[in-house]
């Protein structure tokens, strides 16, 4: 295990992004505070010092990229098995990569790839609300976080450990051939929701039907079934 910790960084998956070819699989980098945090279509990840865990993981096992397609969702469901062990409930993943706890999200995920010729390694980025105690701001999803969940405050590093150690775990069953679905079905967030989704290029009412079994989300639209590959699940304001 390498382990890299910064007290202030711009951004972790940034970090491994220019260093992955120097760095080991499984390498953990975090921090607490990020500057240019991140989520999906570039949207910043605000967070005080201490308040929230943001880290990032490096992937470069050539099994693992080889499965990159359950990775995203995967690593929503190692989160969410460590958050039910600090008594956190109604823990749901919104797929691909968000952990909500009932309506309200306490976790969101960034998956990027490095490519040249070929997929170099794959980086999961993640941000954990963990010790705030009230949001300020206009949300697309009311967000949550362990302290409002659990009301205790949690020590970042007990947490950064066990969080590493359930993907260790869960990423070398994965190597080893298991499947995750039926465990991570359990968990469907948007299974049964009416929600928006993007479709040949715009975004569309779709019913969730379910995720499949090679992670791809299954919908109905207009008396259709559609697979979608990749892209964000809005709900209607």
């Amino acid at each position: 295990m390498q382990r890299i910790d910064f007290d202030t960084i711009d951004s972790t998956n940034t970090y491994l992004k220019n260093n992955y070819e120097k760095l080991e699989n499984m390498t953990f980098v975090s921090a607490l505070l990020q500057t240019e945090g991140r989520g999906r279509n570039n949207r910043r990840w605000l967070s005080n010092r201490g308040d929230s865990l943001m880290f990032s993981l490096l992937i470069k096992d050539p099994v693992l990229l080889e499965n990159y397609r359950s990775l995203s969702v995967l690593a929503a469901y190692c989160i969410l098995k460590v958050l039910e062990r600090q008594g956190v409930r109604k823990l749901a993943i919104k797929w691909p990569n968000d952990v909500y706890a009932g309506d309200e999200k306490i976790c969101g995920i960034l998956l990027e790839g490095v490519s040249r010729e070929k997929l170099e390694c794959l980086i999961i980025g993640s941000g954990l609300n963990v010790n705030q105690k009230e949001f300020e701001g206009d949300y697309l999803r009311q967000p949550t976080s362990v302290y409002l969940q659990t009301g205790r405050l949690t020590d970042l590093e007990t947490l950064k450990t066990e969080i590493y150690e359930e993907f260790e775990k869960n990423l070398e069953r994965l190597e080893n051939g298991h499947d995750f679905h039926s465990e991570i079905v359990r968990y469907d967030y948007l299974k049964g929701r009416t929600v928006m989704a993007e479709i040949r290029g715009s975004r569309q009412e779709v019913t969730i039907i379910g995720v499949n079994d090679d992670y791809s989300l299954r919908v109905s639209h207009n008396g259709d079934e559609l697979n979608i590959d990749s892209g964000e699940i809005t709900f209607h304001l």
